[in-house]
């Protein structure tokens, strides 16, 4: 199974402006023929999920709730710019699920505070009470609980993996007699070996050596680049909101990469691979369906010597000639400097409620999100229809029957709302066999991270100060993303370029960014 996790939508959202309009629901807290509440729910999803509507989810929620479920879904890819047009009229579903995040609950009013509706939900009041993160990473730093956020716990890989992987052809190293580089000058050598002596064999020079990924339009999400600085000793952090922007903290002192002599090694080390035909030349402007295609190739013969990737299950039928390795060590830095990103606690954007519905719809409401979390329904919507999908083999184990068919899945995975109690674990499940194998490469560099060297993934900033941030990102991220970029691709990086460069992010703000996460690192070690 393959499930790749994107943070581009909720980095989006954290550009927009504070308004403070109130909610106004969806359809005006709308009852059916039968007088019961229909509930509007806002499914931030993927094309090859299953329509949620077709599932016996939808009728085990329903049956709970006494009420009517109308589900609205939105494909991921058109969430970000939908979601703008959902947050300047107010008019939010009942419920959304995975759509907004902490920094939407701070610039916006339309939500509903959980946090004096606990005991109408027991088994959001146990998450809460067992996973203390969960509570706090759907929370602000006054208490109130904006949202029931996912955890996969045991039935995800990311438990033993951080999702981030630097993977390589190891077919292709054994077949030209190569060792895994552990250098950036062993990989440029490895690299240059992959273009020219035809590991694939196919006798066409036809490899691309290495592949990364574009930077997008407002910050740095899974799978960036960038992740190559932890081979220079800073610990990049891309999956949280704080390490989306460039914070890093070392020692208990925040700082942003993009000011320092690390980042800019990285963008002079990716042009050099450039100039040498080691990347395409439009590496970080081509399609990223061309990279796609390239990846799978024509699932015999590989085509890509390396990527940045969820595991090794991103080559599909040829991902038995690829293994995760270590990030080399950048010139001058040990390998005891070198570090990766932590694993984590699979614990990101769940389900919202409206603020304003009536008694009723608010009850349906809360009785849908508390249900999502009972063990059975939790594994039916992320697998898929139980004992037919998934099934309960008894003391907390369930098994996956089958998880797609022709890439189409039969579950919401991780579009939808589910907790995993300790006590459960799940069998047959190919991506967490394969997330485990890959994040264990990297145990040796993860133990690198200092005690004060992590920015919580549930740091938040205050209202203010995150509509401060937002407004700064947008002037940081049109100027310097492009800059990056043709940089990267077409060189231009002088010590005059670099320090002028330095100059505008900090005069754009960046410096103040850095003070205001310095203070909400500071207050959520203080609360942890």
């Amino acid at each position: 199974m393959k499930i790749k996790k994107s943070l581009a939508a909720a980095i989006a959202l954290a550009m927009m402006g504070t308004v403070s309009l109130s909610a106004c629901g969806s359809d005006g807290n709308a009852t059916n023929a039968d007088g019961k509440p229909i509930i509007k729910i806002s499914l931030i999803k993927r094309s090859t999920q299953i329509e949620a509507a077709d599932m016996k989810l939808t009728q085990d929620l329903e049956a709970a709730c006494d009420c009517e479920i109308e589900w609205e879904e939105i494909l991921d890819t058109q969430w970000a710019q939908q979601a703008s047009t959902v947050l300047a009229s107010g008019d939010v579903a009942d419920i959304t699920i995975w759509g907004y995040n902490a920094d939407n609950f701070a610039q916006y009013n339309y939500w509903e505070d959980l946090s004096d509706d606990l005991d109408s939900m027991p088994n959001v009041q146990e998450y809460f009470e067992a996973v203390p993160e969960a509570k706090m990473f759907g929370s602000d730093l006054d208490g109130h609980v904006w949202q029931v956020p996912s955890d996969y716990g045991n039935a995800s890989g990311a438990k033993w993996s951080s999702g981030q992987n630097l993977m390589i052809n190891k077919s292709w190293l054994d077949k030209l007699g190569l060792e895994v580089p552990t250098t950036w000058d062993e990989l440029t050598e490895v690299l240059t070996a992959f273009k020219e002596q035809d590991p694939n064999g196919n006798g066409e020079a036809d490899e691309v050596p290495m592949l990364i990924n574009q930077l997008g339009t407002a910050g740095f999400g899974w799978w960036s680049p960038f992740l190559l600085l932890n081979g220079t000793g800073i610990n990049t952090q891309v999956i949280t909101s704080a390490g989306s922007q460039g914070m890093y903290v070392k020692d208990g002192v925040v700082n942003n990469w993009m000011l320092t002599d690390n980042f800019r090694s990285v963008i002079e080390y990716y042009h050099s691979l450039i100039e040498a035909g080691l990347m395409p030349a439009d590496v970080l402007t081509r399609d990223s369906s061309l990279n796609t295609a390239d990846i799978s190739s024509d699932g015999v013969t590989a085509k890509v010597g390396m990527i940045f990737g969820w595991n090794t299950g991103n080559f599909g039928d040829l991902s038995d000639q690829y293994v995760s390795i270590e990030v080399p060590a950048a010139p001058g830095v040990s390998y005891e400097e070198t570090t990766w990103e932590p694993q984590f606690q699979d614990i990101y954007n769940g389900a919202a409620v409206a603020a304003g519905l009536d008694e009723a719809h608010k009850a349906a409401a809360l009785k849908i999100i508390d249900t999502f979390l009972d063990p059975d329904i939790s594994m039916e919507s992320y697998y898929g229809d139980l004992d037919t999908y998934i099934e309960n083999t008894g003391d907390g184990v369930y098994n996956v029957i089958q998880f797609q068919d022709d890439l189409s899945t039969f579950g919401l995975a991780d579009r939808g709302l589910t907790w995993v109690r300790e006590d459960m674990s799940v069998t047959g499940d190919q991506d967490k066999v394969l997330a485990e194998e890959d994040g264990s490469v990297y145990a040796t560099q993860q133990s690198h991270i200092g005690e004060n060297d992590l920015i919580p993934m549930y740091t938040r900033l205050s209202a203010e100060d995150n509509t401060t941030v937002s407004n700064n990102n947008s002037t940081i991220w049109n100027y310097a993303l492009p800059l990056i970029s043709t940089w990267i691709q077409d060189g231009g990086l002088t010590d005059e370029t670099w320090n002028e460069y330095i100059e505008t992010l900090k005069s754009s703000g960046l410096d103040q960014n850095i003070e205001l996460w310095q203070k909400a690192y500071d207050d959520t070690i203080a609360a942890s």
